[in-house]
């Protein structure tokens, strides 16, 4: 279950540039060792160091991906940064049966309904934390659109939480 929290957009946004300097930095000093020691020895088997450069940093690049996995999801400094990750994925289990869920919310299906809301206080919540107020302007009208049948129907308009199970209903119809 995933809840949208407040964050303060200028603090998450703070916070992300944070973490995501540390991750750069563990990568270039793993991608830069990688790709100098197979340059180093593997030099002698290829006249292309371009490639093995390449490689060392393909290989520098995934272990950086499992040392951030494995070792810095979980560290205070990457809670933000976390958020956002969930946030989006959240998002992304709505936005691959979008198209389901507001058929079923034209029909006034509370379930859908209480869905778009999340999904719309989710895209507002993301784009106000990533400074991006402009593309909330396409969704304007749908949301309005959505409060009204809510209200109508007496459901509750702060839907802050989601479960990817809620969409799952809408997936077995697609197939």
């Amino acid at each position: 279950m995933f809840k949208i929290e407040p964050i303060d957009p200028a603090y998450y946004r703070k916070k992300t540039r944070n973490a995501t300097l540390i991750i750069m930095a563990v990568f270039i000093v793993i991608g830069f060792a990688f790709a100098s020691l197979t340059v180093h020895y593997l030099g002698d088997l290829s006249n292309n160091k371009l490639v093995l450069n390449l490689m060392g940093a393909f290989v520098g690049l995934m272990l950086t991906a499992y040392i951030i996995k494995t070792f810095f999801a979980h560290k205070p400094w990457m809670k933000e940064s976390m958020y956002a990750w969930q946030l989006k994925r959240s998002l992304m289990h709505i936005t691959n049966v979008l198209k389901q869920v507001q058929e079923a919310a034209k029909q006034n299906d509370p379930h859908a309904l209480k869905v778009m809301r999340f999904y719309h206080l989710g895209l507002e919540h993301m784009h106000k934390l990533e400074a991006n107020s402009s593309a909330l302007v396409d969704i304007i009208a749908e949301k309005k659109e959505i409060e009204e049948k809510m209200k109508a129907l007496g459901l509750e308009l702060n839907q802050t939480e989601f479960d990817p199970e809620w969409v799952k209903r809408y997936k077995a119809d697609e197939e």
